[in-house]
This record gives C-alpha cells, sequence and structure tokens, in this order.
C-alpha cells in the first residue's frame, strides 16, 4: 500500500464481520442512498471504511441503473484511488456493464482516459465473466493499450487477457502474437495460464 492511507489494522474476516450488518441493511436502500452512505464511508481516513463501501456497492450492483456506472462507480475508482479499491469497485462495474450492454460506449471512453485507474478499470471489467465474455469488447480494449508501460495498466491488460485464456486460450494466443508492441509484463500474464498448462 506505500503507506498512502491510514488503516485501524484489522484483518480481512473480521472486517467483513464487523461490516456484515450494514451490508445486508443496504438492501433496504435505494441507489441514491446507497452511493450516499458509500461515499460517506469513502470520506473517513481509515481505509476499512472504503472496503466496506466496496462490499456495499457490490452486494447491490444487481440493482443499479446504467447511470450508477457513468457516474458513480467513475467517482469511486477516481477518488483514493489504488488497486485495492478500484479492483473491488470493479465488481460491481462487471454486473452493471453485463446488465446493460449500451455502456459499452463508457467502456470505450475510460479506455482512451489520462486516469491510469478508469483505463485499468475498462480492461478488467469483464475479469469473471467466463463464457459470457465479450471477447471481441475484450480485444478491442486491450489493442488500445498495446504499448503502455504503466504498470497497473500493463498488469490489468495481461490479467484481462489471462482469464479470458481459460476460456479460448486460441485466441488469446493470436493476440499476443499479433502484438509484439505488448509489454513484456503484459505478455507474461496474459499467458501465464497456458504457459502453466503446457508445462505440466
Amino acid at each position: 500500500m506505500r503507506n498512502q492511507f491510514e488503516f485501524f489494522g484489522i484483518k480481512t474476516p473480521l472486517r467483513r464481520e464487523l461490516g456484515k450488518e450494514i451490508v445486508l441493511a443496504s438492501k433496504e436502500l435505494s441507489e441514491k442512498e446507497i452511493v450516499s452512505l458509500c461515499k460517506e464511508l469513502w470520506a473517513q481516513p481509515e481505509r476499512e471504511f472504503q472496503y466496506i463501501a466496496c462490499d456495499i456497492l457490490a452486494k447491490n450492483a444487481k440493482r443499479f441503473s446504467p447511470a450508477y456506472v457513468k457516474r458513480d462507480a467513475k467517482w469511486f475508482i477516481t477518488n483514493k484511488s489504488w488497486w485495492d479499491t478500484v479492483d473491488s469497485v470493479r465488481t460491481s462495474v462487471e454486473i452493471v456493464v453485463a446488465a446493460n450492454p449500451e455502456l459499452e460506449s463508457t467502456m470505450f471512453e475510460w479506455i482512451k482516459s489520462k486516469n491510469i485507474w478508469l483505463v485499468r478499470s475498462a480492461l478488467i471489467h469483464q475479469l469473471t465473466l467466463r463464457t459470457k465474455t465479450n471477447s471481441k469488447r475484450l480485444f478491442a480494449l486491450c489493442e488500445v493499450q498495446t504499448e503502455k508501460k504503466e504498470f497497473f495498466i500493463a498488469k490489468g491488460l495481461g490479467w484481462a487477457l489471462r482469464s479470458y485464456s481459460y476460456i479460448d486460450p486460441k485466441a488469446v494466443k493470436k493476440f499476443v502474437k499479433d502484438h509484439p508492441e505488448l509489454t513484456p509484463l503484459a505478455k507474461r500474464e496474459g499467458l501465464k495460464a497456458i504457459n502453466r498448462k503446457s508445462a505440466s
């Protein structure tokens, strides 16, 4: 974490147990109320509050409107940004974008952003969709950032490719072969599962 945030020092299992009641209670709130609550949690200095907010967003994502991604998720991604919260907010983004295909255009806006966390979020927004992944969108988003050397972007790009390689390894291998400009990090991450399988 590079000492960027204050922590209570609560381990994840205990933090989830302590936050369980508020996460469950949030199911009775409207989208607007949930976002307001999570922004209040985001304003607190200790990082554990932001983690609870991420849990709340993920728990309620199936009820969120497209506006959540365009406005609110973008806000959470670009405030107090670091990989931990960015990758957690990704969960709610994945759910809402999957339910609202018109948000594809928003992902293509994010992929061209100067904000590295929006770029990373666009790259990994389909991370756990497996066979429901829109592969055309995945490769098109990756293609925009193939030359990017920034660590969190290159790592995210490789992570997205690796996740899809479990579904279509040939497509991922072809993408890597067709894009020699990919950074060593992105290639290594993208082909990790394929290479591991070949070696076993």
